[in-house]
């Protein structure tokens, strides 16, 4: 089957590219040998940065730059008024906050750059800010960044572009034949005994880690490098709260949370405790975040709460220096766009980048009219969305003292 576009890799840039392609008149299909999400997606906190996080130096940086529009695009989506129509999907909260234990260095510089922003924060009175930060001994900031459930914006996507959605094994399900100069002639998609063999014009793939891979069994090798975490989850009766806690240049800790079950809510922790745990045991770990969040939230109790860990490697462009890339990186090689978007939020740009390069670069033209009818592949079966990391950790842990206790805990599906 002749197909304008096929994207390898069903997470948020590969599902926000193949729906707007769609929407644009491309005949494009996504193949996932997995879960929708399964990977970065579904284990990220679902924040919709505008880049203050990356103006804690004073100075806006590249990545500050190159994020600041992406909450006004994701807004419109969620609310709507713009495609992709996300407004069935969970908002966890219309804004974060930011606040620091100790005195923030070079606090005016950090002001300053954030005035270029499009999203600023605002200034929290005492009386006005959140139970949990009614004991905080520094400034309390409130940023409109909207914070999504990841689970629920695949759902929507993948409702959306359902019939263009292709599942295939885990196991050498993909093969491609390619011709001597690198150009991808045609994939073999196999699924459950059965067989799909397509000829795309370009191939792009968004499959994270598994880009290595799939590049290699195209014939080609690119570049790639793994900024490893170990995150770290909370449940039990907690408040729903979403933020930062900063301390110099550093995100000492971000929360964010999502209720999972009549009285009970899990949180999330990244930031700078995410990157310190990756040299870590879990139970070691489970410890020091305990210890963390005394520190920055005086007043909570931990003894009742139960904690896990899950590990997650985002997978970026490799540079000399094995720094973070500051926006989405997408390669071209003959017709194959290697993509690596590096955020959630970062979505709609990449599946932009995405676009223009086959339209400019590869001078791919849309060959279906919009809306038109350019699907007949009901029957193959379509990939589900992944589980929450909560919904997949099997072992929790209680922290008494200075000890840290295993405990059951029947991961739980998260209220609608």
């Amino acid at each position: 089957m002749d197909v304008d576009v096929l994207i390898i890799g069903g997470g948020i840039a590969g599902l926000w590219t193949v729906d707007q392609l769609r929407r644009h008149g491309y005949r494009a299909f996504l193949v996932e040998n997995r879960s929708l999400g399964h990977g970065q997606t579904i284990t990220s906190q679902g924040i919709i940065h505008g880049g203050l996080k990356y103006s804690l130096r004073g100075v806006l940086t590249a990545s500050a730059n190159e994020i600041r529009e992406m909450p006004l695009i994701w807004r419109e989506c969620l609310s709507g008024q713009r495609d992709p129509d996300l407004s069935n999907a969970t908002i966890r909260s219309h804004c974060c906050y930011l606040w620091q234990t100790d005195s923030i260095a070079s606090q005016a510089g950090m002001w300053g750059a954030s005035l270029q922003l499009r999203v600023k924060p605002e200034m929290i009175p005492v009386s006005h800010r959140p139970d949990l930060l009614k004991q905080s001994p520094g400034t309390v900031y409130r940023l409109d960044e909207q914070v999504v459930s990841p689970g629920s914006v695949l759902r929507c996507l993948r409702e959306r572009n359902r019939e263009a959605l292709l599942l295939c094994n885990k196991e050498n399900g993909i093969e491609f034949s390619c011709s001597q100069s690198g150009t991808v002639n045609s994939v073999t998609i196999r699924c459950r005994g059965d067989e799909l063999y397509l000829t795309p014009r370009c191939v792009v793939m968004t499959a994270g880690i598994g880009n290595q891979q799939l590049n290699e069994r195209a014939g080609r090798k690119q570049p790639m490098q793994r900024r490893p975490l170990q995150m770290v989850l909370v449940r039990g009766g907690l408040e729903m709260f979403q933020g930062h806690c900063v301390d110099g240049a550093k995100t000492r800790m971000t929360i964010t949370s999502e209720v999972i079950s009549e009285g009970e809510t899990v949180w999330q922790l990244g930031g700078q405790i995410a990157e310190l745990g990756v040299s870590m045991e879990t139970e070691e770990l489970i410890q020091h975040a305990a210890q963390e969040l005394k520190s920055i939230l005086p007043g909570l109790n931990v003894q009742d709460l139960k904690f896990a860990t899950y590990r997650v490697d985002r997978a970026e462009k490799k540079n000399s220096l094995g720094l973070r890339p500051d926006a989405p990186q997408v390669l071209l090689r003959k017709n194959v766009l290697t993509c690596w978007p590096t955020k959630l939020a970062f979505a709609p740009r990449a599946a932009g980048m995405i676009e223009e390069m086959i339209a400019d670069r590869l001078n791919l033209a849309p060959s279906v009219i919009p809306g038109g009818d350019g699907y007949q592949l009901e029957s193959w079966p379509t990939p589900d969305v992944a589980q929450s990391p909560w919904e997949t950790a099997t072992n929790w842990y209680q922290v008494s003292g200075d000890q840290v206790v295993p405990v059951r805990a029947t991961p739980e599906k998260h209220a609608a």
